[in-house]
């Protein structure tokens, strides 16, 4: 039964003096009921966060934001409340358009690793890959550019590639994550945002006006006779359309190179689709996911089949391990388009959605994996778009995934194991992915030369 929104309070509980509120509890209470681990929270904690606030909430504005505060206690980066102004440009992210100024940010923290957000809040499974930042009175913030759109106003006002950002507006970036920082720099097209950056131990500031992007989810070369197919994101809607056009407007490719390299991942869906152009059938996935149940708390096990008309998905539940497997969804794919050789590029920042694609096709042995470990995200997150606080949307990690092999890549936190290549290749520091000195992509062009002697 869905509660309304204002007007209604809840009598207060625990002798707290003043009452809860309606919209936090909607939100909170959504969040803990599907979150993937509930052990992380004693019922104590619980009953604490639904009551912390009730006193500081005034408005279902002050809703969303308290209950955002409140879900940090999970310490899981990628549960968060999401406010309007932030689904917008979710939903034009999703369309392949970008409102900021047109450039991808990363945390390379040494603590916690590379860890991905663009400048326009992108939605990750979506996979928004956010860390949080060191004790900044210990070192300075790492937060740097990770890559830079082509024609955007970060390209035109000199913004590179390994660039930290120190400023934002003249205001210092200390201990702001990822997706923080990016959430600064973002803002309404035409607007202006000035950012002070250090390149080689000395600071420029640069000015630009933000605008709206067009952002391509793939983009593809030939080298040498091989497809060089560069997948940027998976949290696009059409991502594997776009793939798929690109195979299809080169037939007469040797070969084929995917390069997954600083993809943070996206749509389940959208991966698993991708993966149907290069897969006739197998096993592709397999999840564990929190049932959405108030008064239980109970897992349902989904593995994900491909097969000659689809995706079929079966699943059961832990309360009835005997029981059997029942039939889901059969979900759409796309033809089988490849027989050719098939190379799939990895680096530290390949995450969540590229790793499930990357298991999936490595352990059905359809391509040969090169580069480095990838990230170790291998938690999924569930996104409540309708009928929360504010125009407000949640999302919550509600699932892990494994590979077709049993491969867990890990928690994105304490536990990240990634996907390991099949053949390891690091990408010196000063090398720019994509030019001539670029040693990995070097790597599946001999290794596709190699199958085509044979």
């Amino acid at each position: 039964m869905a509660l309304p929104l204002d007007g209604v309070v809840v009598k207060p509980q625990d002798g707290n003096s003043c009452p809860s509120s309606v919209p936090y509890l909607k939100l909170v209470n959504r969040a803990l009921e599907n979150f993937y681990d509930p052990s992380r929270l004693t019922a104590t904690q619980v009953q604490e966060i639904k009551s912390k606030y009730n006193c500081s909430i005034k408005s279902d504005a002050d809703a969303v934001k308290y209950a955002d505060e409140a879900l940090k206690t999970l310490q899981d980066d990628y549960t968060d409340v999401i406010t309007k102004p932030e689904t917008v440009e979710i939903l034009r992210s999703e369309n392949g358009e970008i409102s900021g100024i047109g450039i991808e940010l990363k945390d390379n923290s040494p603590k916690k690793g590379p860890a991905a957000a663009t400048d326009i809040a992108t939605d990750k499974t979506s996979d928004k890959a956010v860390d949080k930042a060191v004790d900044k009175a210990v070192e300075p913030n790492q937060i740097v550019i990770n890559k830079v759109v082509e024609n955007s106003p970060a390209l035109a006002g000199g913004l590179k590639a390994g660039d930290r950002i120190v400023k934002v507006d003249n205001e210092p970036i200390d201990t702001e994550t990822a997706t923080d920082t990016a959430k600064l720099i973002r803002g309404e097209v035409g607007t202006k945002v000035k950012l002070t950056v250090e390149r080689q131990g000395k600071e420029e500031v640069v000015e630009m006006t933000r605008a709206l992007i067009d952002f391509p989810a793939v983009k593809s070369e030939m080298r040498d006779g091989y497809l060089h197919l560069s997948v940027q994101t998976f949290g696009q809607s059409d991502t594997s359309d776009e793939v798929k056009a690109a195979i299809q407007g080169h037939p007469d490719a040797k070969g084929y190179i995917l390069d997954l390299r600083n993809n943070p991942g996206g749509f389940v869906m959208e991966a698993l689709k991708t993966g149907s152009l290069f897969m006739t059938k197998g096993e592709m996935l397999r999840t564990r996911t929190r049932a959405a149940d108030p008064d239980a708390v109970d897992f349902e096990t989904t593995n994900y089949t491909l097969n000659d008309k689809g995706i079929q998905l079966s699943s059961k539940y832990d309360s009835d391990p005997q029981g059997k497997p029942f039939e889901g969804a059969l979900m759409q794919r796309h033809p089988d388009l490849v027989d050719k050789p098939v190379v799939i590029l990895v680096n530290e920042n390949s995450a969540s959605a590229s790793e499930l694609l990357t298991g999936a096709m490595k352990d059905n042995k359809e391509a040969y994996v090169i580069g480095n470990q990838t990230y170790g995200k291998g938690i999924g997150q569930i996104t409540f778009r309708n009928g929360l606080p504010d125009g407000s949307w949640l999302k919550v990690t509600n699932f892990q995934y494994f590979t077709p092999n049993g491969t867990w890549p890990g928690d994105a936190h304490n536990r990240k194991y990634g996907i390991a290549p099949d053949l390891k290749v690091t990408l010196p520091k000063d090398v720019q992915m994509n030019s001539p000195e670029d040693i990995q992509l070097k790597a599946a062009l001999d290794y596709l030369k190699s199958k085509e002697t044979k």
